[in-house]
């Protein structure tokens, strides 16, 4: 008799194993969906939810179109922010603006400028065209600059010409040069002339090497390796 009670009682238990996991399966499967819905996924279907989580996916929707437009994209949707969400909008385009005028990019409109920051971009423009004429890259305006800067620019591109001619790198115009740089550079381009020579390049000028320079090659590699 005790025999067939314990026996009853594990035909309960496995009757009732599938339930319990088909109801696990279940709420497995309903917050999957409920974490679906709640990113913006394809997958989502609202019709298991329940009333609290349609309202917590409205919510998040609400809040990640907000973020969208705060950053300016084209899936705004104006129509589902409120006042103050609107307004916090419509200065960050204004700021976004201002600060593409500043940085002189494509997307600025100079017609939604105050005064003001008329006036501030026309100072960083000033700034970003001298530094340009300095550095020598992109398009110079010199119309903007004023008499001391064109000084300065002027002989900020005499050094960079003179280190030009020293390396041997980028475009030398000897024809701003002193006759001490002049000499300078004739140096300069001497000596590498003969360290190519003692490292056996192809870019070895013999015929510009002093007696000894020829001889100090000769100790250092083997003729065959002199181009001449």
């Amino acid at each position: 008799m005790k025999f067939i009670g314990w026996t009853f009682i594990a035909l309960l238990a496995c009757a009732s194993a599938p339930s319990s996991v088909a109801a696990q399966n279940t709420k497995v499967t309903h917050s999957r969906t409920f974490a679906s819905c709640m990113d913006d996924m394809s997958i989502c279907d609202q019709t298991g939810l329940t009333a609290q989580e349609k309202q917590a996916v409205q919510r998040a929707a609400r809040d990640r179109n907000f973020l969208e437009c705060l950053s300016g994209f084209s899936d705004c949707e104006n129509k589902l922010l409120d006042t103050d969400q609107r307004q916090d909008t419509a200065r960050a385009s204004r700021d976004r603006n201002l600060q593409d005028c500043m940085d002189s990019m494509s997307d600025c409109d100079p017609a939604q400028l105050d005064r003001q920051e008329r006036q501030q971009v026309t100072v960083a423009k000033r700034i970003h065209n001298l530094q340009t004429c300095l550095d020598g890259t992109g398009d110079c305006d010199r119309s903007l600059l004023t008499q001391e800067e064109k000084q300065t620019v002027a002989s900020a591109n005499r050094d960079r010409n003179l280190q030009n001619c020293l390396e041997a790198l980028g475009e030398c115009d000897r024809s701003q040069l002193s006759r001490e740089e002049r000499q300078e550079v004739a140096t300069a381009t001497l000596d590498h002339n003969l360290s190519e020579c003692l490292d056996g390049s192809d870019d070895c000028n013999v015929s510009t090497l002093s007696l000894s320079q020829r001889q100090e090659i000769a100790a250092a590699i083997p003729s065959s390796k002199i181009h001449k």
